[in-house]
């Protein structure tokens, strides 16, 4: 027991969240897991592999109890998870076990394998990482590694929304998109900022993006804000289509132009190469457990 500020005591344990910034290992807990919780959601997921689950099968594949089997099922059948199917004597997941998996679409997987990988790239360059994806008329930033960085250079860019004709994000996304959304965006673009985007404009745009496509990264434009700061981006390629697009910020004064491929490009193409590779062998393994595909070995 310990005094607090005023005056009452208290004990020294505190609660604590379940991973340090940067750790991206799922095992790596505060807490010792819930066996209540492990069991079913073990019974869910069996219930959900088989048409019709019975008792028996259901403890047959998990070695949980009978009894226990029941009050899962009977606590997922509560919940709306689970429905007892009479007719085929037994029992089958409901519509509500979809709504489980919303919140994890295309962009969360991306997310997800390019995060380790990211941390990874930080680690060996020192500088942040951002991971961003297509949002209407601009990209929006979905994960930063910022918190690892020794040199960051901001409070967060999180939630921020580069755009599509001047950033290192956005440049990189023009460059790689379908030919038909390029000329969506570059159609939107001359309607609605007509004072800087004419048809000049547009034809020196549109050549730098073929240059783009050939280099395989973009840089923001040098006039941006802040002047002292440059970013180059890249795509993230999935089936040929640009899944998300990641970039690195730097200060101009650390990393002169001529050691700009070695300290930063080359690491930054070979992280994006080993993320697609990551994303091809997953969509390639649709049946392979979530679990099993969360970690890439980064080796420094």
């Amino acid at each position: 027991m310990k005094k607090t500020a005023s005056g009452t005591t208290g004990t020294s344990m505190h609660c604590r969240t379940n991973s340090r910034r940067g750790d991206t290992n799922p095992l790596d807990r505060s807490y010792p897991p819930v066996n209540s919780v492990c069991r079913a959601l073990h019974v869910l997921k069996v219930v959900n592999q088989q048409s019709i689950a019975t008792v028996n099968s259901i403890y047959t594949e998990t070695g949980i109890p009978r009894p226990t089997v029941v009050r899962m099922l009977e606590t997922l059948m509560h919940e709306g998870y689970v429905i007892r199917d009479n007719m085929c004597g037994g029992y089958r997941v409901a519509q509500k076990v979809t709504e489980l998996s919303q919140g994890y679409g295309g962009i969360s997987r991306v997310i997800e394998i390019a995060r380790p990988l990211s941390i990874g790239l930080t680690r060996q360059i020192r500088w942040p990482v951002g991971l961003g994806v297509i949002d209407g008329d601009a990209i929006e930033i979905l994960y930063w590694t910022g918190t690892i960085s020794p040199v960051v250079h901001t409070t967060t860019v999180l939630g921020q929304r580069p755009d599509l004709l001047k950033s290192a994000m956005g440049r990189a996304y023009m460059a790689f998109c379908s030919p038909v959304e390029r000329d969506e965006h570059i159609a939107r673009m001359r309607a609605t900022l007509p004072a800087e985007f004419g048809a000049r404009e547009e034809a020196v745009f549109r050549r730098y993006l073929d240059r783009v496509r050939r280099m395989g990264y973009a840089t923001r434009d040098p006039h941006t804000e802040p002047i002292r700061m440059t970013t180059v981006g890249v795509p993230i390629l999935e089936q040929e289509k640009v899944a998300a697009v990641m970039s690195v910020s730097f200060f101009r004064k650390s990393v002169a132009p001529k050691d700009m491929e070695d300290a930063v490009l080359a690491p930054l193409i070979e992280t994006r190469v080993s993320i697609e590779h990551a994303l091809a062998f997953i969509t390639s393994r649709p049946r392979l457990d979530a679990s099993v595909h969360r970690e890439y070995n980064v080796n420094l």
